[in-house]
């Protein structure tokens, strides 16, 4: 059977994906360390400053790496707030790209109207919801902290931008959902 361009195009967005969620499970522990760098010294994010954690051996870089993640990124409000959403969009940003490779998957197979692609979608709009809701909460955090600055920061722009999409993920879902119904009412006419 020839495949067609949208089936050659879910494969490279399959594709994609994967390398997205490889990307966001390496990365994915760094996040208290770059959250610490942020708020304890933003000089420090410097390559030399960064290089000065591993000056003397790998091993001894690695000591000083965990050391920054599991200990002193934890120390300051700051810190802690911000470590925790990142870790919280990183884990839901993953489930998110995951949901849309099943999706993915299953238009490259030829079967882009099965019910389950709905369950998928709502999934996406659950890890969105999430991601929204840590936004909320972290921008409530700083407007204590910071007062009215906290409204133009990135992560107050997150807010509406992934309430806006979740809620486009449970519409087409609902869309998905209807169209397994009609497909499955016209396989069983013909």
């Amino acid at each position: 059977m020839v495949r067609t361009a949208v089936q050659k195009i879910a494969d490279v967005l399959i594709f994609l994906c994967g390398f997205l969620i490889f990307c966001d499970i390496l990365l994915l522990p760094l996040t208290p360390a770059l959250a610490y760098f942020r708020f304890q010294n933003p000089a420090s994010m410097r390559f030399d400053h960064l290089l000065a954690v591993f000056a003397y051996d790998f091993d001894d870089g690695v000591g000083n790496l965990l050391e920054i993640i599991l200990k002193e990124s934890w120390k300051s409000p700051e810190t802690a707030v911000l470590a925790l959403f990142l870790l919280l969009a990183g884990i839901c940003g993953a489930v998110i790209l995951v949901q849309g490779i099943r999706l993915l998957a299953s238009v490259a197979d030829g079967t882009p109207f099965s019910p389950k692609n709905a369950v998928y979608l709502q999934r996406a709009a659950a890890g969105c919801f999430v991601i929204a809701a840590g936004a909320l909460g972290r921008t409530a955090f700083t407007l204590c902290r910071d007062g009215a600055a906290a409204l133009l920061s990135y992560t107050a722009l997150f807010i509406p931008l992934f309430t806006m999409a979740g809620l486009l993920c449970l519409v087409m879902a609902g869309l998905f959902h209807r169209a397994a119904e009609m497909k499955a009412e016209n396989d069983l006419t013909i």
